[in-house]
This record gives C-alpha cells, sequence and structure tokens, in this order.
C-alpha cells in the first residue's frame, strides 16, 4: 500500500477479467503495464513470474520495467539442492556413481544418436515414401540411432467414426516399412510421443501414450517399439533429455500480455552456441520468436508457463511438466521451424514438421569429448 519505487517478484495472475496483478504468497497488487519495457528475451503470459520495477501510485503499481527472474544452469542447480532431489529418474544414488557414468559415457557415448522427428503425418504417401527411404539409409548402421517420432500423426484431426479405423491402418502401414528393414526391426529403438491431435485424452497436459488399440500391429511387428508419454524424459548416461511436441510458439503468442523485445540477431549473450554452421538453419523473425518461446519455459521452470484456459493441466502430473532442473536437452517439436540455441548449457532443439519439407535433426549427447569433458552435437537434416 506504501507509494514509491518498488522492485517487485511474483506471478502475474488474471483476478478480474482484463485485470492483472502480481501475486506472491502473502499478497496481490494490481498492474499498470502501460508504460512498460522488457528487459530479457521472451513471452510474458498469464501466470508467468517475474521481476518487476515499478512504482505505486494509489494502490496499483505501475510497471516501468520487468524481466524473467535470473535462472541456473544445471549444474549449478544440482550443486544447490543436491544430486539425490535433482534426479527424477530416481536412477543415481551418490556422486561416486554419477563418477561411474561419466567415466562410461566418455568411452561409450559418442557411438550414440537420436533422430528426432515431428508431425510424421501417416496419411500422407509422401511423407511414408520419405520415411522408408531415410529408414533404408539408418538400415546398415551400428548400432542404430534412437528414433523419435512426435505427432501429430495425421495432417488433420480426424472425427471418431472415420479417424479410428483410419489411424489403425496408418500404423500398420509404418509397421509394413520398419519391417522392410530386419536389423531396424529386430534391433531399432523407436519411441512414439503423442501430438495434439493423435488419440487418446487431448487437449490437457502432460498427456498419455497412445493408445495401444490403435497400435497393436506396430508393437508386434516392431521389437522395441515404445510409445511414450508428451512431454516424455530420457537418460542417457548421464544427460537428460526432455521431449516434447505442443505448438509452444502459436500459444505464447496468442496469450502474451506485452510483445517481445525486437534485437537483431546476435549471440552477445551466449545464446546460440554449437551445432553445425552449414546445417543450421536461419529463420530470420521466425527463429527470434522461436528463442522468445524456448526461453520462457526455460526461465519459468515448466513447459507450460500459460494461462489454464490456455493450456489446462493434470496436476497430479505437473511435476512432468517441470525443467528445474534445466535438462541437459530440450528437444520440442513446434511448428515454427528448425532451430538450435544453447541457452545457460541447455541444447534447445526443434527438429521441424517432417511433414512440411522432411526436416528431421540427428542428436548427438556426446557429440565431442575433451579430456574428461563433454559437448553434444546437432545437425539438421533433410530428405530430397
Amino acid at each position: 500500500g506504501r507509494s514509491g519505487v518498488r522492485y517487485l517478484l511474483g506471478m502475474i495472475v488474471q483476478v478480474e477479467e482484463g485485470k492483472y496483478y502480481l501475486e506472491d504468497h502473502t499478497a496481490q497488487v494490481p498492474l499498470n503495464f502501460s508504460q512498460a519495457s522488457l528487459l530479457t528475451d521472451g513471452f510474458v503470459t498469464e501466470n508467468s513470474v517475474v521481476l518487476i520495477e515499478g512504482e505505486a501510485v494509489d494502490g496499483v503499481l505501475h510497471v516501468h520495467n520487468m524481466g524473467s527472474p535470473i535462472v541456473e544452469n544445471r549444474s549449478d542447480a544440482i550443486k544447490a539442492i543436491g544430486l539425490q532431489n535433482t534426479d527424477i529418474f530416481d536412477s543415481v544414488g551418490s556422486l561416486s556413481e554419477l563418477e561411474k557414468l561419466q567415466s562410461q559415457e566418455v568411452e561409450h557415448g559418442a557411438e550414440g544418436a537420436f533422430v528426432v522427428l515431428s508431425d510424421v503425418h501417416l496419411d500422407s504417401p509422401a511423407v511414408v515414401e520419405k520415411l522408408e527411404q531415410m529408414l533404408e539409409g539408418y538400415s546398415d548402421f551400428s548400432p542404430l540411432p534412437i528414433f523419435v517420432f512426435m505427432g501429430n500423426f495425421t495432417s488433420r484431426p480426424l472425427s471418431s467414426s472415420e479417424g479410428t479405423k483410419a489411424t489403425i491402418r496408418y500404423f500398420e502401414d509404418l509397421a509394413n516399412i520398419i519391417s522392410k528393414f530386419p536389423n531396424v526391426a529386430n534391433e531399432g529403438r523407436f519411441v512414439f510421443v503423442p501430438g495434439p491431435n493423435d488419440p487418446g485424452v487431448a487437449g490437457v497436459l502432460p498427456r498419455g501414450p497412445i493408445p495401444e488399440y490403435f497400435t497393436s500391429t506396430l508393437r508386434s511387428k516392431v521389437k522395441h517399439a515404445i510409445f511414450a508419454s508428451n512431454p516424455c524424459r530420457m537418460r542417457y548416461f548421464t544427460k537428460e533429455i526432455v521431449f516434447f511436441r505442443d505448438d509452444l510458439v502459436g500459444k505464447m503468442r496468442r496469450h502474451c500480455l506485452l510483445e517481445p523485445r525486437e534485437e537483431e540477431e546476435e549471440e552477445a549473450d551466449g545464446g546460440i552456441e554449437g551445432g553445425n554452421d552449414e546445417s543450421r538453419p536461419v529463420l530470420g523473425g521466425r527463429r527470434r520468436l522461436s528463442r522468445h518461446a524456448i526461453k520462457t519455459v526455460l526461465d519459468q521452470g515448466h513447459l507450460s508457463p500459460l494461462p489454464l484456459s490456455a493450456s489446462p493441466i493434470y496436476w497430479r502430473h505437473d511435476h512432468a511438466l517441470r525443467l528445474y532442473p534445466f535438462p541437459d536437452a530440450l528437444i520440442a517439436g513446434d511448428s515454427a521451424g528448425q532451430y538450435y540455441e544453447n541457452y545457460e548449457e541447455c541444447d534447445a532443439v526443434n527438429p521441424g514438421p517432417f511433414g512440411d519439407g522432411f526436416n528431421f535433426v540427428v542428436y548427438r549427447p556426446i557429440g565431442e569429448i575433451r579430456g574428461s569433458h563433454t559437448k553434444s552435437d546437432v545437425e539438421f537434416s533433410q530428405i530430397e
């Protein structure tokens, strides 16, 4: 209730329609954004945690400057709260076990790779043809990469009457294609992450796997087919990788309270690093929006920092959406197009829509080894 300049940290909430407040566990204060400036990259939406500099006048906080809270990289977070409190897999019990895993990672990790595709539209003959071409190219690899296919698995939502039979047929067709390459069918690991329009309980996060009813043939013909949730987490030696399929840029643009900062494409803040310069796509404004979206979810420590009306959450499993500590990699299938960014030691990758241009990405968690340290590698690919 006091006047004067204030520095406050809190969450933006909408108490009444069109009226926003800054809230913490003790109080709420009305906000006026008419003269607000953003000091950091990212989208500001309802439910965002922000740091605000403003002046309180007659009980209203007039925002002058606003930005995201300060973040910690993964290693600093683990040091701060302890290894056992950060291991969501509950698989590394002590620092000595972690050190053993790190030595194995240096010795054997460089052999592994993830081939990641998003928007694999199985109802498109062209997509199916390119999938077969891609699998043929990998059929002689040893070891085989892990194939991660993210939805949507059809180019448009299907009605309940036609959709059930059609979806079953599409997955059967995929099973037949994979079966053409016995080594891939028997030894290859396939992970299927559902998209917003795929069968199952839609419209809420996290969402469960595609029901077995639709995929029984594929499961029987492909020995190591895993139908995962969205998001899906994997551990590769010491590396934690999060796979997520959502329209992050589109949702955040529709619900942002202030337009994100517009700056020249630059790397002065340590944003974009690594990757292959020849394969890294240059997307101009679209790439800038992708940077804002990725920075938002990482700064907020959550995959869906949006109004619940825009992105409902199954609270019992909200922990699956959390991003603290940062994973080593966040691979987000987004309709915005291919991009790669390294933000505070976290690789943020979008493979791009396979159904539009036949783009995909090859992600190697251990792409380079320097003594006891490792560095990832991101390779953008396209099937001609």
